[in-house]
């Protein structure tokens, strides 16, 4: 019993250094830049955790798999897992160790070297140029100028551009153009990049030209058969961050239509801040005054290139209405600025608007009001001798009549008078056109007590018309 205890320890320790057995590998080690190549890890084992891998020395995978066997040997259980990574490397590396999980034991897998040449014959005939600072800030856009050479002599059949991933933005500027520069056809097109976070950020264009060429299929036909090559450039850049907010060289104002103004009378306001850098981030400022209605609209971001620099305006609408005389508050900002390298606080001055008073328009205003509220609230009652025959038969009617409206949908509503909004806009002093006004301009549906309101308030608008008259 003791040997054969003795011969199970044996067997067993062999079979935890097998499915302990850690292989990482590439299908290639000698690479022509822009080919890819696939890293593969394999384990033996029961228990088996992959390292979670985005990148490999700085480049991008490209795409996953996964594949499994399970074999019984001498009764032993026996699982195999390989996960196989895709990826282009654009210049020569290293592909780090990596720890592997094994029945809750980590290994390490071996390095491995990649040597990658560049494709002698591609680069006579065509050029990638990529034109970019190598520091750039986080949250400042730097502008990124790709070129594509092509000599006129070389054919290409189709043309691919791949971008790079990472903790970046990335956005295009205008079109893409073309021109002859006397050997080369030129293609050029620009973007602005924006980090967000520092370290550094591996670069890489990739673009992948096709080149058709004549082939013969199985039935003896001649057909277009696409070859592809690949013409790629990596730039390292590094990224720092010198501020928690917008950087750049920024300056705001703010204007109104007019600084006098009859009372709930809407005065037009528009805050602008431009610069160069970006403004993308910056929050949705709001115009806060007391005693106020103020209908603020979204901002509008715009972004242009302006001395091979970005150039962003921000500019914001909003709306005043108000039955006294108010101030609009400044508006401040800070910024870290790219000239002084230091942090600055930029604001708009305050405006002060003053409300003239219509005094008679007020009480004619205030009279119609009420006078529609009495009509709205007045009540008609009739006294009738009871008679609960008639009373029964009137309730029995009025369920069927209710029912039959229900059932074919019959609806009459007054209907709203096209423009509503600016119909009712003179008359805003009215504090409940003043309500019906907000939930107009936040596009909220109205009850019918409001319409039936707005039904009743231009009647009376008529009739007073025709008075005059």
């Amino acid at each position: 019993m003791k040997k054969m205890s003795g011969k199970f320890i044996i067997i067993f320790l062999l079979s935890i250094n097998l499915f302990a057995n850690i292989v990482a590998k590439v299908d290639k080690q000698n690479v022509i830049q822009g080919d890819s190549v696939t890293y593969s890890i394999t384990a033996d084992g029961n228990k088996i955790t992959f390292p979670k891998i985005d990148k490999i020395a700085g480049f991008n995978v490209e795409s996953v798999s996964n594949s499994q066997s399970i074999s019984i040997i001498n009764g032993n259980y026996q699982k195999k897992l390989t996960r196989s990574l895709s990826f282009t490397p654009l210049k020569s590396i290293t592909i780090p160790s990596y720890v592997v999980k094994v029945n809750n034991k980590e290994y390490k897998t071996k390095p491995i070297k990649i040597n990658v040449v560049k494709d002698s014959k591609l680069n006579k005939n065509f050029k990638l140029e990529i034109n970019v600072t190598k520091e750039a800030i986080v949250g400042y856009p730097s502008l990124v100028n790709i070129k594509f050479y092509q000599k006129t002599n070389a054919k290409v059949s189709a043309v691919q551009m791949i971008l790079p991933k990472g903790d970046f933005e990335l956005k295009q500027i205008g079109k893409e153009s073309d021109y002859y520069d006397g050997v080369y056809k030129v293609a050029e097109v620009k973007y602005l990049l924006i980090p967000k976070s520092t370290g550094v950020i591996h670069f890489s264009v990739a673009l992948k030209l096709g080149f058709a060429k004549p082939a013969m299929d199985n039935f003896g036909f001649v057909t277009q058969a696409m070859r592809y090559k690949t013409l790629a450039k990596n730039i390292d850049i590094k990224a720092k961050k010198v501020y928690d907010g917008i950087v750049g060289n920024f300056k705001i104002s703010m204007n109104v239509d007019k600084t006098k103004v009859k009372a709930n009378k809407p005065v037009n306001g528009k805050l602008i801040i431009e610069g160069y850098g970006d403004l993308s981030d910056l929050d949705n400022i709001k115009i806060n005054i007391p005693n106020a209605t103020i209908y603020n609209n979204k901002p509008k971001i715009s972004q242009t290139i302006k001395d091979n620099k970005v150039y962003s305006q921000y500019e914001k609408s909003f709306v005043v209405l108000a039955d006294d005389n108010y101030t609009i508050p400044p508006v401040e900002i800070s910024y870290y600025d790219m000239k002084s390298k230091k942090v600055k606080n930029i604001s708009t001055k305050a405006i002060f608007v003053e409300v003239i008073k219509d005094k008679n328009k007020q009480i004619v205003n205030n009279n119609m009001h009420n006078k529609i509220q009495t009509k709205l609230q007045t009540k008609i009652v009739t006294k009738y001798k009871t008679n609960y025959l008639l009373i029964l038969s009137v309730f029995i009617l009025g369920i069927i009549v209710g029912y039959l409206l229900n059932f074919i949908k019959i609806k009459k509503e007054f209907k709203l008078p096209a423009n509503l909004y600016n119909k009712l806009l003179p008359y805003a002093d009215n504090p409940k056109i003043k309500s019906i006004l907000e939930k107009l301009y936040k596009k909220e549906k109205l009850t019918k007590e409001e319409k039936l309101f707005i039904k009743e308030f231009f009647e009376n608008q008529r009739s007073t018309k025709n008075q005059r008259t």
